[in-house]
């Protein structure tokens, strides 16, 4: 059986817990571009694999849960926030199964994990007035020889956006970039949406 055909939490378990596997300690660039206009608060970020992102986030004085299915992705998310001297709190869990819990979080984060599924809870677990931060692999992305080339693991850019089309869109992109390893182009959609605050109250 191919690594590719395995489990999920098996998958992914294996690929964390080589002995030469080096996870990716830089947070993702849209992370960083996007994070001071987020006042911290309390963070949610989905298949948080090694926890770059996370980690990151809880330096930045969010207060942070990592959610993921391999607990060997978890492990490392912990020694690296140890390391940084800041505090992760982690889950084990299939994300398809977990409860995201309502309007518990400033701020979502969801980095090249798709499933469309997740997007109701989503919007139910962000609070009002908190954001919703994604990037994954767009349809465009198919070809290129290199990363997922399943329909089933590439967005659909317009899908995306109508699956928010409610909030207020504070970015939103269908485009190509260099890949973190500077050889490689990816095509990916990414959007920051903003939960409407709670209407204020009438007065009497």
């Amino acid at each position: 059986m191919g690594n590719s055909e395995l489990p999920p939490k098996e998958k992914w378990d294996g690929r964390y817990g080589a002995a030469a596997y080096e996870p990716d300690k830089s947070p993702v660039p849209l992370l960083t571009e996007v994070v001071e206009a987020i006042p911290p608060g309390r963070a949610l970020c989905l298949a948080a694999g090694c926890g770059r992102n996370a980690v990151y986030l809880a330096q930045r004085g969010f207060e942070v849960t990592a959610v993921d299915i391999s607990s060997r992705g978890l492990e490392r998310c912990k020694e690296r926030a140890e390391d940084l001297g800041v505090r992760v709190d982690t889950v084990v869990a299939d994300l398809l199964s977990y409860d995201l819990a309502g309007e518990a979080f400033d701020l979502i984060t969801d980095f090249y994990y798709y499933e469309p599924e997740l997007f109701s809870p989503v919007r139910e677990a962000v609070r009002p007035g908190g954001y919703f931060l994604f990037q994954t692999f767009s349809i465009h992305h198919a070809g290129r020889g290199w990363g997922p080339q399943s329909a089933r693991h590439l967005a659909q850019p317009p899908l995306v956006l109508e699956a928010f089309q409610h909030w207020r869109i504070r970015l939103f992109g269908d485009l190509d970039i260099d890949h973190s390893d500077g050889d490689r182009t990816e095509s990916v959609v990414r959007l920051l949406a903003q939960k409407p605050p709670r209407p204020a109250a009438a007065a009497d």
